[in-house]
């Protein structure tokens, strides 16, 4: 695995190479993920990307699984993916009857276009035709950043605003003012039922940025959930990659290990380090405490 851990996620170097690093780019690729239901899911990715947006992660696999054994988690639901990549959980949450998938990735032209291109895909598989196009959106997105652009895709077709118990509180406590958008509209705006993060950790400078989208997407309720899967690929560095959940506590979210799981082989044969560890993926579960919490 590459180390791009250094590499500032926010910052418009991120999409460029080193000085001393021209090799040439290698082509995209394309891999076909079997539900557990037998449905086969084929998906596009990019040649090289320095968000490791080129590789089918085994926490974006797993946490797919995950929801599969209890569709509950996501039908009916509003889904937000974080760091999508190819956006494999957005893709099964939106065959699994979810009503909204937002995935969403560094806004590179690129990663953007191949994530609706997987939907694109998708949508000619899955009937009706024409409801997984309608029901995923792909959008750019820096972690940490104003989350409008995605609450936005949450309004009803019709436009209106359907207002939740407890927004305004909300909106004052994370979001703030913002010069675009009127207080009404900061008061009614909606969240995301479900979150996904799959193998995002190992980014250790964002733990923050990425709590704090958590925070500001994630609907206020006891039945909302982040899902966070991840490998400790680099097995030195594990310590550094859990915490990302002491930030979380830190910042009042509930954190209970859900699932682990070790693989036959790890994702990067040849990697130094722990074999166990980079064969095995954890899953954990982030809510909001009680106390926290202003709907049902």
């Amino acid at each position: 695995m590459e180390d791009y851990e250094d590499v500032a996620y926010a910052t418009g170097g991120l999409m460029e190479d080193p000085e001393d690093y021209y090799p040439p780019t290698p082509p995209p690729t394309r891999q076909v993920f079997e539900m557990q239901s037998g449905k086969q899911v084929t998906l596009h990715l990019v040649g090289r990307s320095p968000t490791e947006a080129h590789h089918l992660w085994n926490g974006a696999k797993l946490v797919s699984d995950y929801l599969e054994r209890v569709p509950s988690r996501v039908r009916g639901r509003s889904v937000l993916e974080l760091g999508a990549g190819a956006g494999l959980p957005s893709l099964v949450a939106g065959i699994l009857g979810a009503e909204k998938v937002v995935a969403s990735d560094f806004p590179d032209p690129d990663l953007v276009a191949n994530m609706q291109k997987n939907i694109d895909e998708c949508d000619e598989t899955v009937e009706p035709r024409g409801h997984i196009g309608r029901t995923i959106d792909a959008v750019g997105f820096v972690w940490g950043a104003d989350p409008e652009p995605l609450l936005a895709r949450l309004a009803p077709p019709d436009g209106a605003a359907r207002i939740g118990a407890g927004q305004d509180a909300d909106a004052d406590a994370d979001k703030g003012s913002s010069p675009t958008s009127t207080p009404r509209e900061q008061r009614v705006r909606q969240r995301f039922d479900v979150l996904v993060l799959a193998d995002l950790l190992f980014r250790h400078s964002e733990h923050g940025a990425l709590v704090k989208t958590i925070r500001e997407t994630m609907r206020r309720s006891r039945e909302s959930a982040a899902y966070v899967f991840f490998t400790s690929y680099r097995s030195w560095k594990r310590d550094l990659d859990m915490k990302f959940f002491d930030v979380a506590r830190d910042a009042g979210l509930e954190v209970e290990q859900v699932s682990e799981r070790k693989l036959e082989k790890p994702l990067f044969e040849g990697d130094p380090g722990d074999l166990d560890v980079q064969k095995t993926v954890k899953g954990f579960e982030l809510r909001w405490r009680p106390q926290d919490c202003t709907e049902p």
